[in-house]
């Protein structure tokens, strides 16, 4: 039997993508099956049993088991088809991949006994076994967990990140009103200590407790908190129950925070965290009661770390905040949380400058919590040798005392230790100054490769879990207990942590163990940020730039970068994962690459010919695109694609600079938000296989599918363009624009002359169908700007419908064109939605008015109507002043984005026939400022009016079922041949502006005739109502 080496190690850890342990799996669930019967046969075995050969043997038994066969097998395989193959290294979206064996087992072992860990009763064995997976993951961070240590650290599993991080909120919160409760009981039952019990303040100063001012006592150091009760034990001979009883009346947990606050006039204290935090820290805070709004962001770097500068500026200001009258006001601080793993980036905030940050300040008098938020990175821990930590612990210390630049401290670092696994020099540093965090939220269903529900809270003194337990505010107390009392939770799985211990205990929170598996999961996401880094060139149709820099990026010129992408080229992407690693020199550069945990956040934009798109708007779509196609969101979907991924939104107004700088790499201009795609790596596999290639080449695949579809919607060719006839003493057209294609970019009202008898046919159609909107349609492909510089074209007349074009009434030439409205409709040109009014264009000669309704933003509706009536106020001559703005007394902002034509049709409208809007003001401007009248406004009865939202927001491309439905919207057609653009006009048909409705009916799920009708049905209709 051969050697093998610890990656053949990893293999034995799960299941694999293709069931490869399938026999060891059934073996480890039959027998831990098997254990269980004869654990319930030998309780009490002179027990009768009591599902008897005889009952089962019962007709409506058989039918029973045999709905269970038949439900199985359905569920199966429907799941087996439809749900997302996170075991699969092409998985590379959310922090999820194939559970661990032994997780598996262990779940299925103890959810045989459903054990509740809510108290010991009803776990005694799995309560045990959560607080040993509470040490291990404690002792992980470096947390002490001997008894004979102060602090002791302690640990508990909760369901998630998201409970444990409320949980960490909650207890800062309570260990910050603390004080202040002993203060009050101090003038009861407490009042014998007053003269007497001497505390530390924030800048170690010892005083009486009943001197503090409230400013001192809002910033004892978190470790002097916990201290007090242990304190009054062991000074006054205070027994916990009394203590227990002396506070409760003053508690934040008895009385509300709000009463502390009114009783010593605090204003709303901060809480601090990158602007990258995950959305649990503000839905904490919404719970705690501590208000969203006063969990502020810290500004991050490039690679969206935290910024200590920053932090260290809104603590400042927190010291130099005054009251309205100007006296100082300083604003209390709970705590400050450091992101060890961001969930959209894997970007680790700077522990150890965070920490910097907290002790100066504490010089200053203004003390916190530091919570690190480690639900992903926590478990990278293991990847890190003991030797190591120390090692970093002490270089870090050197930089931070000298004027070493971080190029000199990576240097060093090399110089000093091997890294064995691709951790950045201060990934390695915060990791290993988690241990100085006073709570870190861990997750073992993310990097420990747990089923879910496995979240977990890690307290560096274990003293802390009593601020958030209704039996004992801190007391220190050493004896097994119910673990229930602890936290935000009451009943919770005891499969959870006997999952999680059965994973530790085989593959190990070592470096052999946990840390091969993360280490090769590393590498892996290394080796296709290589890919995405270099994947564009400056021949490429598209521009593809991963969120973190390379590190000739950060320093380099740009043919440093090129020489840097070329290397990555020759001697990273085709080199065998062994010889890599001893190439020290390009080693130390793929160390260097990479997000700082396992997660490519990366973006694209495409070029039209040489230039390069500059809208964010049109790249959000193509990223999106690129998203649909790499992901599976609908569960009646049999879409399998190559490489699933995910995506997120980076907003300009958390991100700042990070998201700007960004955005330019890519080319693109503008202050819009963008959408972002996201490659988490958590396999060990691909790089070994070939696969990481092969993904990232079907990446490139989409990308330039992809890529077609944007260049379609913004490449200007001739179309054909349809307006809207409004009038019948002078015709005014109001063109059909639509935000995304290039060529009806426009929002555009014109007027022109037809002959005689164009007018003539045009009326008396008008007069027959009093209701019928009528189009006028150029008959010849040309660009709206063609239009506007030629003042004529040949064009046709014809009745709107949703159906599409019909037969035209009339054709001929329409002469003399003058533009009224001209306004670009690219994303560039748009500005938000009015807060107050409703902007409407008014233009119209001496005998008829007709409004056009102002796009200001995306999406809109496009609301026309033809000879309105207007109050007698408003007094204009339409020659001198073409245009005005009719302000309707609507809050726009309130009413956006509209429903679609369907939707809208079914119930009565606020633009249609015969309404009449008063107090509507008329001005000058589109803003409102310049009035010329306040005045009423009617839509005429049976009179042209348009309303549409499909036409002018559609999707040139929808796509159902995975094929695109071309020319399903447009009205006329657009993109002829002989365009400008011959890419485009040689790919595309023409198509233009028709909107058709399009309700698929979705084919039912297929199933074997023999399977009982009653369990087909339900499950089926089920199916159908499912859209993920």
């Amino acid at each position: 039997m051969p050697e093998g080496d610890k990656s053949d190690a990893v293999s034995a850890w799960f299941l694999g993508p293709k069931g490869e342990n399938v026999e060891t799996l059934i073996w480890l669930l039959t027998e831990a099956l098997r254990t269980h019967v004869q654990g319930r046969n030998a309780y009490f075995p002179q027990d009768v049993s009591v599902i008897t050969p005889e009952v089962k043997d019962t007709a409506v038994f058989q039918e029973q088991i045999q709905k269970q066969h038949t439900l199985v097998k359905i569920l199966s395989e429907r799941l087996a088809e439809h749900s997302v193959p996170f075991w699969n290294p092409r998985y590379n979206a959310h922090m999820n991949m194939d559970t661990s064996m032994p997780g598996i087992a262990g779940y299925f072992t103890a959810m045989l006994f459903n054990p509740n860990n809510v108290a010991l009763e009803a776990s005694p064995l799995t309560t045990a076994i959560e607080i040993a997976v509470g040490k291990q993951l404690a002792e992980l961070v470096g947390y002490d967990i001997e008894t004979l240590q102060n602090p002791i650290g302690w640990g508990h599993i909760t369901a998630d990140g998201s409970i444990a991080n409320l949980e960490s909120m909650w207890a800062a919160r309570n260990l910050k009103f603390y004080p202040l409760s002993l203060r009050l009981a101090m003038t009861n039952q407490l009042s014998f200590i007053a003269d007497t019990f001497h505390v530390k303040t924030c800048t170690r100063e010892s005083k009486l407790l009943k001197d503090f001012t409230t400013w001192e006592l809002l910033n004892i150091l978190p470790s002097d908190v916990l201290d007090i009760p242990t304190r009054l034990s062991s000074e006054f001979g205070i027994t916990a129950q009394f203590l227990q009883d002396a506070l409760k009346p003053y508690l934040a947990q008895t009385v509300g925070k709000e009463r502390l606050e009114r009783e010593f006039n605090i204003q709303p204290m901060a809480y601090f965290a990158s602007t990258t935090m995950h959305y649990s820290w503000p839905k904490g805070a919404a719970i705690t009661g501590i208000g969203s709004e006063n969990v502020i962001p810290v500004k991050v770097d490039e690679a969206a770390r935290m910024e200590p500068n920053d932090l260290r500026r809104l603590l400042q200001e927190c010291l130099d905040q005054k009251d309205a009258q100007g006296n100082p006001a300083p604003r209390a601080v709970y705590a400050v949380v450091a992101i060890v793993g961001s969930t959209e980036h894997g970007a680790c905030d700077p522990v150890k400058d965070i920490l910097d940050v907290r002790e100066e300040f504490r010089r200053k008098g203004l003390s916190f919590v530091l919570h690190a938020d480690g639900a992903w990175g926590t478990y990278f821990a293991t990847a890190i040798p003991e030797v190591v930590i120390q090692k970093s612990i002490t270089l870090s210390h050197t930089w931070s005392s000298t004027d070493m630049k971080l190029g000199e401290y990576n240097k060093a670092r090399h110089d000093v230790f091997v890294p064995t696994v691709p951790l950045k020099t201060k990934t390695l540093e915060s990791i290993a100054h988690m241990r100085h965090c006073d709570s870190i939220t861990v997750d073992p269903h993310k990097s420990g490769y747990i089923q879910y529900p496995a979240g977990g809270l890690l307290y560096r003194d274990e003293r802390m879990r009593y601020l958030v337990t209704w039996t004992s505010p801190i007391v220190y107390r050493n004896d097994l207990q119910s673990i229930g009392v602890f936290g935000v939770e009451g009943s919770k799985p005891g499969a959870a942590p006997v999952a999680t211990f059965f994973s530790h205990a085989i593959l190990g929170l070592n470096t052999d163990g946990y840390g091969q598996l993360l280490g090769e999961a590393l590498f892996s996401a290394v080796k296709m940020y290589a890919h995405l880094a270099t994947m564009s060139t400056k021949e490429s149709s598209f521009i593809l730039r991963p969120l973190n820099l390379l590190p000739a990026e950060s320093d380099g010129t740009p043919e440093q970068v090129e020489e840097q992408k070329e290397l990555i080229r020759k001697k990273v992407l085709p080199v065998p994962n062994r010889e890599l690693i001893k190439d020290k020199d390009t080693w130390k550069l793929v160390v260097e690459m990479g997000s700082d945990l396992s997660i490519n956040a990366f973006a694209v934009n495409f070029k039209l010919g040489d230039v390069v798109n500059e809208d964010i708007v049109e790249a959000n779509y193509l990223n999106k695109r690129i998203f649909e196609a790499l992901s599976i969101t609908d569960a009646n979907s049999d879409k399998k694609p190559p490489l699933i991924l995910t995506s997120t939104v980076f907003p300009q107004n958390t991100y700042g600079d990070c998201l700007t700088k960004f955005k330019d790499r890519l080319g693109l201009k503008g202050s819009q938000d963008l959408y972002t795609l996201v490659n988490v790596v958590m396999s060990p596999w691909p790089t070994a296989s070939g696969l990481t290639s092969e993904v990232a080449q079907a990446l490139q695949d989409t990308i330039l599918k992809e890529r077609e579809i944007s260049v379609y919607r913004n490449t200007l060719t001739d179309d054909y363009h349809a307006f809207v006839i409004q009038g019948t003493d002078k015709l005014f057209l109001v063109h059909l624009a639509m935000f995304n294609m290039e060529n009806h970019r426009f929002q555009l009202i014109m007027t022109g002359v037809v002959s005689p008898e164009m007018k003539a046919a045009y009326v008396e159609a008008r007069e027959k169908n009093t209701e019928t909107v009528y189009l006028l349609v150029n008959d010849t492909p040309t660009t709206l700007e063609k239009i506007m510089a030629a003042k004529e074209f040949d064009a046709r007349i014809e009745p709107f419908s949703s159906k599409g074009p019909q037969p035209p009434i009339v054709k001929g030439k329409i002469t003399n064109i003058q533009i009224l409205v001209q306004k670009k409709m690219n994303s560039k040109f748009l500005t938000p939605y009015p807060t107050r009014k409703m902007p409407f264009f008014v233009y119209g000669s001496g005998a008829e008015t007709h409004i056009d309704h102002v796009y200001t933003a995306s999406p809109n509706i496009q609301m026309s109507a033809d000879q309105v009536v207007i109050g007698t106020d408003l007094h204009n001559d339409w020659n001198t002043t073409p245009v005005l703005y009719a302000q309707l007394p609507f809050a726009e902002v309130s009413m956006q984005p509209f429903e679609s034509n369907l939707l809208r049709e079914t119930k009565p409208f606020f633009f249609r026939s015969g309404v009449t809007y008063n107090n509507v003001v008329f001005t000058r401007d589109q803003e409102g400022r310049d009035v010329v009248a306040t005045s009423s406004l009617t839509l005429p009865e049976k009179k042209n009016v348009f309303v549409d939202t499909d036409m002018l927001n559609a999707d040139p491309e929808p796509e159902v079922h995975g094929a695109a439905m071309k020319d399903k919207i447009s009205y006329c057609v657009a993109h002829v041949a002989g365009g400008t653009n011959d890419e485009a006009a040689t790919t595309y048909k023409p198509r233009g502006h028709k909107y058709t409705q399009m309700i698929v009916s979705l084919p039912p799920p297929v199933y074997d005739h023999q399977l009982m009708p009653f369990l087909q049905d339900e499950f089926t209709n089920t199916l159908q109502t499912i859209k993920v």
